[in-house]
């Protein structure tokens, strides 16, 4: 729909509204949108300022593409540096003692995680995109080996495992574990992980696989939240052991320590249900790292952050062979912190029960065993260290470069340029803003933070503005938002800049609102951002039913359903939402309002919890627990297998 079309539209529903009585508009209104009234309902743009098609949408045209870092992996002998470029399908091979690019290997589906087997000869792929991992021969960079995992894998580890080597890989979105043997490569059989399970680690004795997922797991009323590490006997298949880490989030990297029995999980301990106004004294969102220790099943969650100094997204991590020091990318604030292991062994020592529990919101706490941080380029995700321990190799995602550190005097060697570093893309540009923390006060978080990929988090949060323990809110998705306004649960933010904008500002950051470029960069960048992918292949029956559930204009007996409580009426294709407030019935004790947007449904299946306020656990209980009185559509009329199939439909939109 071009620009012209769209101000001819708009100046026509303008006038329509000016005249419902002389042309009927307000019944013509009411009937279509299947309401008793027209809250919500602005002019004719509301309804019909939806594109005709999704190719119209930002995120389905072409874009540039960057060379950003996503994995690391460096080879036994140290002369190696492998490095996944996800984003233009390649994985770059960079001499270590020169610094230099010599070799590139195309690797299709957006290579995203990196193992070596022990000699250095194979080098194992996560394709993202692909659902797939790859086998590289690194003499010759061609890929000589292929297998089907999970949905979405991001995460791996080679384990030699009693009986043939393993393979371990994180499947972020199918929420599971792939174990692989290595040669042949092949699927030897899956496991139940926690939320987005992202980074894998093997033991010091090389028996166990340990995966940390990056979402905490769905919770209900005020329940903690947490996210898990997963134990994995690889040799036998099995699950050996569920880790939790109290409102954890955003766990993008785990390490072991040799020669003690301790993992090490950079985290953001997440205070979801304090109210948003405790922002200004560091009580909603905050950097730590989480000790597992795997001999008796302890967790303590340490500081990184600073009294008045925050350290926001904590990523990659890695520890030197001595086991003396940790480095810690945090990838909103653009630093590596180093942590003395030795002066947390100490205070572990001495430390009782409760100064163990409460060590994350002891903000002082850190200056016992943090002992420097090192500035980095834009946005450092992930860290690798040489087998030497001399150089610690940190990849720069969003200012496309690799950063080499020397151990010993902490200081910069040098950076690997991958890339022109996307300065001319306003995408790039607007990613950048999404991931800086420097806008929030004292940069304690970044818009990431609770939008990881531009996805949810699956929290819900209190919003003082509305009044504190009111209106309790469900994060909502930012993948797929383009065409969708208004914003907001209660749908009073017509365009992104006016909800990213001062009054953002106001309510979340406690800082300076973005600049004007900022915010047009940043509408650039959430806007490119597509609907989460969904598992692809042919439709089956039960979705095929589900699609016809969710268009019927009769239940299976005959009966008519009334236009507004129709599916498809309130979520109508291409985008499956009207853009008008409803009320399906869900108005809880705390909320100030009954009407709640009507959210689009690209990609639903992967952003539970579900309503305004997260009461719906899962898909079906929206119908079976929530929907008693048949507001939220006519559904109660469904037996079990076809309110499978719904939701099965439901899955593949």
């Amino acid at each position: 729909m071009n620009l012209l079309r769209k101000t001819i539209l708009a100046g026509i529903g303008v006038a329509i509204v000016a005249g419902f009585s002389a042309l009927g508009a307000h019944s013509h209104m009411l009937s279509m949108s299947g309401r008793k009234d027209l809250s919500g309902v602005k002019n004719c743009w509301t309804c019909h300022g939806q594109p005709e098609s999704i190719d119209e949408l930002p995120w389905a045209k072409p874009r540039p593409h960057h060379p950003a870092p996503a994995g690391l992996a460096v080879s036994p002998d140290g002369r190696r540096l492998y490095v996944a470029l996800d984003d233009v399908d390649e994985v770059a091979v960079i001499d270590a003692g020169t610094r230099q690019v010599v070799g590139k290997a195309k690797v299709a589906g957006g290579p995203t995680g990196l193992a070596l087997d022990p000699k250095g000869t194979r080098l194992f792929v996560t394709c993202r995109s692909g659902d797939r991992v790859a086998a590289i021969d690194t003499a010759t960079l061609g890929e000589v080996g292929s297998v089907a995992v999970g949905t979405g894998p991001v995460g791996i580890a080679f384990v030699a495992a009693p009986g043939g080597d393993r393979l371990v890989v994180a499947n972020s979105a199918s929420d599971d574990l792939s174990v692989l043997a290595v040669s042949p490569l092949s699927n030897l059989g899956h496991l139940a992980s926690g939320r987005e399970p992202y980074a894998v680690t093997v033991s010091p004795d090389g028996a166990r696989a340990l995966v940390v997922s990056r979402m905490a797991g769905v919770t209900r009323g005020d329940e903690v939240p947490a996210a898990e590490i997963t134990v994995v006997d690889p040799a036998a298949i099995r699950v050996v052991s569920r880790e939790r880490m109290e409102s954890g989030h955003l766990s993008e990297g785990i390490c072991t320590v040799p020669g003690r029995p301790w993992s090490l999980t950079p985290i953001l301990k997440v205070r979801n249900l304090v109210p948003i106004t405790h922002a200004a004294q560091g009580w909603v969102l905050s950097a730590g790292v989480a000790l597992t220790d795997h001999s008796t099943g302890s967790v303590v969650e340490l500081p990184l952050d600073e009294t008045n100094g925050y350290y926001s997204d904590p990523s990659g991590i890695a520890v030197d062979p001595s086991a003396k020091r940790a480095f810690i990318a945090s990838a909103g604030a653009n630093v590596v912190t180093v942590v003395d292991l030795g002066k947390v062994a100490a205070w572990l020592a001495t430390a009782g029960e409760p100064a163990r529990k409460g060590a994350i919101d002891d903000l002082q706490l850190s200056s016992e065993f943090v002992v420097a941080r090192i500035p980095t380029g834009y946005n450092p995700r992930q860290v690798a260290m040489s087998p030497d321990g001399r150089t610690l190799w940190v990849a720069e995602r969003l200012q496309d470069s690799v950063l080499a550190i020397d151990i010993a005097t902490l200081k910069p060697l040098g950076r690997v340029a991958l890339g022109d570093g996307g300065d001319s893309d306003p995408i790039r540009r607007g990613e950048r803003v999404f991931a800086r923390a420097t806008t929030t006060f004292q940069g304690q978080f970044s818009c990431r933070s609770c939008h990881p990929d531009g996805h949810v988090d699956g929290l819900q949060y209190d919003f003082d503005i509305d009044g504190v323990g009111r209106d309790i809110l469900d994060n909502r998705s930012l993948q797929g938002l383009a065409g969708t306004e208004p914003f907001k649960w209660n749908g009073k933010n017509p365009s992104l800049r006016v909800q990213c904008g001062p009054r953002f500002a106001k309510v979340l950051t406690r800082s300076d609102p973005f600049s004007e470029k900022d915010l047009d960069d940043l509408d650039s960048f959430i806007f490119s951002l597509p609907p989460t992918r969904v598992p692809s292949g042919p439709w089956t029956e039960s979705q095929k039913r589900g699609r016809e559930l969710f268009f019927a204009t009769q239940t299976t007996d005959g009966r008519e359903i009334p236009y507004g409580l129709r599916c498809s009426t309130c979520h109508r294709p291409p985008l499956f939402t009207d853009r008008i407030p409803a009320d399906v019935g869900t108005k809880g004790p705390s909320d100030s309002t009954a009407l709640f947007d009507t959210p689009h449904l690209l990609g639903i299946a992967a952003s539970a919890p579900y309503l305004h306020d997260g009461r719906a656990a899962t898909l079906e209980e929206i119908w079976t627990v929530y929907n008693g009185k048949d507001q939220h559509g006519i559904t109660n009329y469904m037996n079990k297998i076809q309110m499978n199939d719904l939701i099965e439909y439901l899955k593949r939109l």
